[in-house]
């Protein structure tokens, strides 16, 4: 794995040989890279004020029969706490969501034995308490609901960028379609999704130092490199092999028809190549 991430930094001409890795290395390959894409968010969130802040003595607010109830002293209905991003209000039993004023987007409100989230004024999703509030006292809640929307929100933050990679990569292979008669699209895109190693790596650090769009955007070219590299030495390489048959067509232009080439077949490059899955990395 760190020859690949080397060679698509260094020499992406050096990826073909890489061809034969198997699905689950690739799959295994961009699980790694969007867990590194996410290092600068599992930082956001370990920084952020700890959810121990939102106590009883802060809030005024105790578990009394099972049920929220905010009387004490430091009760103010419209203070605005903290969990992990989210904006956090409690109610007694009594009040209503109108005496909080306007809201931030998706926000948390406490109120009896419910955790309401709110996108703006309106209520789109109620949990129920009641079980985590039989075993525990109110600081043992928050800290427990805390550590649920902690790990959610890194979830989420890892599948989204997941999803970023391999949209980029789909993207990324649509100037390789014209070889796509020659070579087969599973081949394609796993050699993609290794050239694609820069951009992730530079997304890894714009996560973490964040700096600005403009800078991200020109770095975003040389990032792209490994990629452009990559789809000249494929076409070079099907040209050796395939020339004789005629030019490869441009994207969207006329392929040959089967009396131009009878029986397409994959690029094999005769070197010493390891061809298995067993190569080391």
């Amino acid at each position: 794995m760190y020859n690949i991430m080397k060679d698509s930094i260094a020499a992406p001409r050096s990826l073909l040989k890489y061809r034969n890795k198997s699905g689950w290395f690739v799959f295994f390959y961009l699980f790694v890279l969007s867990l590194a894409v996410s290092i600068g968010n599992i930082i956001y969130y370990v920084k952020m004020p700890s959810p121990e802040v939102v106590n009883s003595t802060e809030t005024g607010c105790t578990i009394l029969n099972n049920e929220i109830s905010c009387t004490g002293d430091q009760y103010d209905i419209t203070q605005e706490y903290t969990l992990y991003g989210y904006p956090v209000f409690f109610m007694d039993g009594d009040d209503s969501v109108e005496m909080i004023g306007a809201m931030p987007d998706q926000t948390l409100v406490f109120q009896g034995t419910w955790m309401h989230l709110y996108l703006g004024s309106e209520s789109i999703q109620s949990l129920d308490l009641s079980p985590i509030m039989a075993l525990k006292d109110f600081n043992g809640t928050i800290l427990y609901l805390a550590n649920i929307i902690l790990v959610m929100s890194l979830i989420l933050s890892f599948l989204g960028n997941v999803v970023m990679l391999l949209f980029v990569t789909l993207i990324s292979t649509v100037p390789f379609l014209r070889l796509k008669r020659f070579i087969s699209y599973k081949k394609i895109f796993k050699l993609v999704l290794f050239a694609i190693t820069p951009f992730a790596i530079l997304m890894t650090f714009y996560n973490l130092i964040g700096f600005p769009d403009i800078v991200l955007f020109v770095l975003m070219f040389v990032a792209y490199r490994s990629v452009l590299i990559l789809q000249r030495e494929l076409y070079f390489q099907t040209m050796q092999h395939f020339g004789a048959q005629g030019p490869i067509p441009p994207f969207g232009g006329t392929q040959p028809t089967e009396e131009d080439v009878s029986e397409p077949e994959e690029i094999e490059r005769s070197d010493t190549e390891p061809k298995d899955d067993s190569e080391e990395d």
